[in-house]
Protein backbone atom coordinates (compact mmCIF):
# COMPACT_ATOMS: atom_id res chain seq x y z
CA UNK A 1 0.00 0.00 0.00
CA UNK A 2 2.82 2.41 0.91
CA UNK A 3 4.54 1.69 -2.44
CA UNK A 4 1.31 2.50 -4.29
CA UNK A 5 0.96 5.83 -2.51
CA UNK A 6 4.61 6.69 -3.15
CA UNK A 7 4.29 5.76 -6.82
CA UNK A 8 1.13 7.84 -7.22
CA UNK A 9 2.88 10.79 -5.54
CA UNK A 10 5.83 10.55 -7.94
CA UNK A 11 3.51 10.44 -10.95
CA UNK A 12 1.55 13.44 -9.64
CA UNK A 13 4.76 15.47 -9.25
CA UNK A 14 5.87 14.50 -12.75
CA UNK A 15 2.50 15.39 -14.27
CA UNK A 16 2.55 18.80 -12.61
CA UNK A 17 6.18 19.38 -13.58
CA UNK A 18 5.69 18.61 -17.23
CA UNK A 19 2.29 20.24 -17.57
CA UNK A 20 3.74 23.68 -16.96
CA UNK A 21 1.45 24.28 -13.97
CA UNK A 22 4.42 25.07 -11.79
CA UNK A 23 6.69 27.91 -12.72
CA UNK A 24 7.32 31.57 -12.49
CA UNK A 25 6.97 33.55 -15.67
CA UNK A 26 9.15 36.34 -14.31
CA UNK A 27 12.55 36.54 -15.94
CA UNK A 28 15.63 35.81 -13.85
CA UNK A 29 17.46 38.73 -12.36
CA UNK A 30 21.22 38.54 -12.04
CA UNK A 31 21.80 39.57 -8.47
CA UNK A 32 25.54 38.96 -8.67
CA UNK A 33 25.57 36.38 -5.92
CA UNK A 34 27.89 33.43 -6.02
CA UNK A 35 27.47 30.13 -4.20
CA UNK A 36 28.57 30.24 -0.57
CA UNK A 37 31.22 27.59 -1.04
CA UNK A 38 32.87 27.84 -4.48
CA UNK A 39 34.99 24.86 -5.44
CA UNK A 40 33.54 22.77 -2.61
CA UNK A 41 34.06 19.04 -2.43
CA UNK A 42 31.09 16.81 -1.91
CA UNK A 43 30.82 15.66 1.69
CA UNK A 44 30.91 11.92 2.37
CA UNK A 45 27.63 12.43 4.27
CA UNK A 46 25.84 13.77 1.17
CA UNK A 47 23.83 11.48 -1.05
CA UNK A 48 23.07 11.93 -4.74
CA UNK A 49 19.52 12.93 -3.75
CA UNK A 50 20.82 15.57 -1.32
CA UNK A 51 23.03 17.04 -4.03
CA UNK A 52 20.33 17.03 -6.73
CA UNK A 53 17.98 19.14 -4.58
CA UNK A 54 19.56 22.61 -4.67
CA UNK A 55 18.80 24.97 -1.80
CA UNK A 56 20.08 28.25 -3.28
CA UNK A 57 18.46 28.49 -6.69
CA UNK A 58 19.09 31.31 -9.16
CA UNK A 59 16.23 33.82 -9.38
CA UNK A 60 13.26 32.41 -11.29
CA UNK A 61 14.24 28.73 -10.97
CA UNK A 62 11.93 26.42 -9.09
CA UNK A 63 12.65 22.94 -7.75
CA UNK A 64 10.02 20.41 -8.90
CA UNK A 65 11.27 17.10 -7.48
CA UNK A 66 13.85 14.33 -7.69
CA UNK A 67 13.81 10.82 -9.07
CA UNK A 68 16.29 8.03 -8.36
CA UNK A 69 18.57 6.83 -11.17
CA UNK A 70 19.67 3.23 -11.08
CA UNK A 71 22.68 1.70 -12.80
CA UNK A 72 20.63 0.66 -15.85
CA UNK A 73 19.22 4.20 -16.31
CA UNK A 74 22.69 5.70 -16.07
CA UNK A 75 24.30 3.21 -18.45
CA UNK A 76 21.55 3.83 -21.03
CA UNK A 77 21.44 7.63 -20.69
CA UNK A 78 25.21 8.15 -20.69
CA UNK A 79 26.40 5.50 -23.17
CA UNK A 80 28.18 3.85 -20.25
CA UNK A 81 27.51 0.17 -20.93
CA UNK A 82 31.20 -0.64 -20.40
CA UNK A 83 31.73 1.60 -17.36
CA UNK A 84 32.07 -0.25 -14.07
CA UNK A 85 31.68 1.18 -10.59
CA UNK A 86 28.31 2.91 -11.01
CA UNK A 87 26.60 3.06 -7.60
CA UNK A 88 23.43 5.01 -8.50
CA UNK A 89 22.19 8.53 -8.74
CA UNK A 90 19.41 11.08 -8.61
CA UNK A 91 17.83 13.47 -11.10
CA UNK A 92 16.70 16.83 -9.77
CA UNK A 93 14.00 18.50 -11.89
CA UNK A 94 13.65 22.27 -12.16
CA UNK A 95 11.54 24.84 -14.03
CA UNK A 96 12.47 28.27 -15.27
CA UNK A 97 10.34 30.50 -17.47
CA UNK A 98 8.47 27.57 -19.04
CA UNK A 99 11.61 25.49 -19.67
CA UNK A 100 12.54 22.22 -17.98
CA UNK A 101 15.99 21.74 -16.47
CA UNK A 102 17.63 18.69 -14.93
CA UNK A 103 20.52 18.03 -12.58
CA UNK A 104 21.76 14.45 -12.72
CA UNK A 105 24.05 13.46 -9.86
CA UNK A 106 25.74 10.12 -10.45
CA UNK A 107 27.66 8.35 -7.69
CA UNK A 108 30.50 6.06 -8.67
CA UNK A 109 32.89 3.90 -6.65
CA UNK A 110 35.88 6.20 -7.23
CA UNK A 111 37.17 9.16 -9.23
CA UNK A 112 38.58 6.86 -11.94
CA UNK A 113 35.11 5.47 -12.62
CA UNK A 114 33.76 9.05 -12.70
CA UNK A 115 36.29 9.99 -15.39
CA UNK A 116 35.46 6.83 -17.34
CA UNK A 117 31.76 7.73 -17.33
CA UNK A 118 32.48 11.24 -18.65
CA UNK A 119 34.76 9.85 -21.38
CA UNK A 120 32.14 7.26 -22.40
CA UNK A 121 29.43 9.92 -22.60
CA UNK A 122 31.55 12.31 -24.65
CA UNK A 123 32.49 9.50 -27.05
CA UNK A 124 28.80 9.00 -27.89
CA UNK A 125 28.70 12.33 -29.79
CA UNK A 126 29.78 12.82 -33.39
CA UNK A 127 31.90 15.89 -34.21
CA UNK A 128 30.05 19.03 -35.32
CA UNK A 129 30.89 20.43 -38.74
CA UNK A 130 31.09 24.16 -38.03
CA UNK A 131 31.87 24.42 -34.31
CA UNK A 132 33.38 22.57 -31.40
CA UNK A 133 30.91 20.30 -29.64
CA UNK A 134 32.94 20.32 -26.39
CA UNK A 135 34.02 23.59 -24.78
CA UNK A 136 35.84 23.68 -21.46
CA UNK A 137 34.58 26.38 -19.10
CA UNK A 138 35.38 27.25 -15.49
CA UNK A 139 33.05 28.00 -12.57
CA UNK A 140 32.97 27.25 -8.84
CA UNK A 141 36.74 26.70 -8.83
CA UNK A 142 36.79 23.82 -11.34
CA UNK A 143 36.46 23.16 -15.04
CA UNK A 144 33.44 21.62 -16.71
CA UNK A 145 32.67 20.68 -20.29
CA UNK A 146 29.82 22.42 -22.08
CA UNK A 147 28.36 20.07 -24.68
CA UNK A 148 26.42 21.46 -27.63
CA UNK A 149 23.86 19.23 -29.31
CA UNK A 150 21.10 20.01 -31.80
CA UNK A 151 17.47 19.00 -32.08
CA UNK A 152 15.14 19.72 -34.99
CA UNK A 153 12.30 22.07 -34.09
CA UNK A 154 9.98 23.50 -36.74
CA UNK A 155 12.27 22.03 -39.41
CA UNK A 156 15.29 23.97 -38.11
CA UNK A 157 18.26 22.86 -36.00
CA UNK A 158 18.06 24.31 -32.47
CA UNK A 159 20.93 24.05 -29.98
CA UNK A 160 20.66 22.34 -26.62
CA UNK A 161 23.38 22.56 -24.01
CA UNK A 162 24.60 20.50 -21.10
CA UNK A 163 27.43 20.82 -18.60
CA UNK A 164 29.27 17.79 -17.25
CA UNK A 165 32.01 17.58 -14.62
CA UNK A 166 33.24 15.39 -11.81
CA UNK A 167 33.73 16.07 -8.11
CA UNK A 168 35.49 13.30 -6.22
CA UNK A 169 33.56 10.11 -7.10
CA UNK A 170 30.48 11.96 -8.43
CA UNK A 171 29.58 13.14 -11.92
CA UNK A 172 27.23 16.11 -12.20
CA UNK A 173 25.31 16.87 -15.40
CA UNK A 174 23.05 19.87 -15.93
CA UNK A 175 20.87 20.19 -19.03
CA UNK A 176 17.64 21.78 -20.15
CA UNK A 177 15.23 22.24 -23.05
CA UNK A 178 16.39 25.74 -23.90
CA UNK A 179 18.58 27.25 -26.60
CA UNK A 180 20.08 29.62 -24.00
CA UNK A 181 23.29 28.15 -22.59
CA UNK A 182 23.49 30.86 -19.90
CA UNK A 183 20.39 29.48 -18.17
CA UNK A 184 21.90 25.99 -18.09
CA UNK A 185 25.16 27.41 -16.73
CA UNK A 186 23.29 29.36 -14.01
CA UNK A 187 21.85 26.10 -12.68
CA UNK A 188 25.25 24.37 -12.95
CA UNK A 189 26.87 27.19 -10.94
CA UNK A 190 24.11 26.97 -8.32
CA UNK A 191 25.32 23.48 -7.36
CA UNK A 192 28.34 25.08 -5.67
CA UNK A 193 30.42 22.13 -6.88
Amino acid sequence: MKKSIALISVFAVLMIAFSGCIGDDNPAVDNGTEPDNPGASISPDDTATDISELENLPAGFEYVGSLPLDETDIKNDYNAENVSGIVGGSEGMYKYNGSDFYLDVIELEDSGAANNLIDAYKSSFLPLQNESRFVEESFNGHSAVRITDYIISGGNPVPRYSYIWDNENYVLVVFGNTADSTQVRQLAEATGY
